[in-house]
């Protein structure tokens, strides 16, 4: 796109407000779940915004109108429905990151496409305002984006495509539980036992996004982190590549843990368990298992803000917050 193009392209989307996504007029039906109470109480409007690959309308639809039952007002930006080029993604992104009616940023989808606009992003604008960010799977490069530029608050959990699908009660209660600082442990399985206890913020994302995120000079460092990793079947035969990859670039070597989540779902258990034990064998921190999260309904959130502790057990628990918060990135 040149230059005059691309201004013009910024021009239309300016001029579009964001458009507010009133309540569904159907009822509540006694199957639908619930998501009342899902953020915190302060939250009252959420934003809605796309980076990636456009949401199908029907998701986008069946996950606003779960958010206003539940009492939530919804302001999705003008993209959301309609692909529009990196520049107008990035500006419309910082748009509804400053806007002063929104508490909370919920991306509509993952896919394709966020790393086309990270590179885009003023991120020196954006550290004025402490935002919360919610997203996963493509996401991962801007929550990624966010840690290296150290501005506002990112968390991996469900998106509007996904709350009537990777978003079970359990993980719903999950949530709330971590946004609010009370979840309870959480037993993992020790690959790579540990010698004594690992404490350290997290990081948390698809495992195919990682060297991508080194490729844009946007992975930010993981010393001292817990690092939570995930992989759809889409990624999985090439997975232990990416994973020897990223070990040959020293990328966990200082890191707190490695946490493997929801990994390669459609192999047989000791396939996947193999895989573990080589990257166990190879990596130079410890390394657990058994962490909900990923494309599944039952998949627990990490909000990247809060501290955790992995006992030599692997008894996983998220450290009490203290009257300030915890979140020091």
């Amino acid at each position: 796109m040149t230059r005059s193009a691309a201004a013009c392209a910024l021009a239309l989307a300016a001029a579009l407000a964001p458009a507010l996504c009133a309540e569904g007029a159907r009822s509540q039906g006694k199957d639908e779940p619930s998501f009342k109470g899902l953020f915190p109480p302060d939250v009252r409007t959420v934003g809605i915004v796309s980076v990636s690959s456009l949401v199908p309308e029907s998701s986008f639809v069946r996950g606003t109108n779960l958010l206003a039952r539940a009492g939530y007002r919804v302001k999705a930006m003008p993209n959301v429905r309609k692909m529009e080029p990196p520049a107008v993604r990035a500006r419309l992104f910082e748009q509804a990151w400053m806007d002063p009616e929104i508490d909370f940023l919920l991306f509509s989808r993952g896919g394709q496409g966020a790393a086309e606009v990270v590179p885009l992003v003023d991120w020196d604008r954006l550290r004025g305002r402490g935002m919360r960010v919610m997203g996963f799977s493509d996401v991962t490069v801007v929550l990624g984006a966010m840690l290296a530029k150290g501005a506002g608050r990112p968390i991996s959990g469900p998106m509007v495509s996904t709350l009537s699908t990777y978003c079970s009660g359990e993980s719903r209660e999950r949530l709330r539980q971590v946004l609010d600082g009370t979840p309870p442990p959480l037993k993992l399985t020790p690959v790579k036992p540990c010698a004594a206890a690992v404490v350290g913020k997290p990081f948390a994302g698809l495992v195919s996004r990682f060297p991508v995120l080194l490729d844009i000079g946007l992975l930010p460092s993981l010393e001292g982190r817990v690092v939570f990793v995930e992989c759809t079947p889409k990624y999985a035969d090439a997975s232990e590549s990416i994973l020897d990859g990223l070990l040959k670039k020293g990328v966990f070597d200082k890191s707190a843990a490695v946490v493997f989540c929801d990994f390669n779902r459609d192999w047989k258990k000791e396939d996947v368990d193999a895989l573990f034990a080589r990257f166990a064998a190879k990596a130079r921190c410890p390394v657990f298992s058994g962490y909900p999260y990923g494309h599944v309904p039952r998949s627990f959130a990490v909000d990247f803000g809060r501290t955790v502790r992995i006992s030599e057990d692997g008894v996983l628990e998220w450290k009490a917050v203290g009257p300030s918060g915890d979140s020091g990135l």
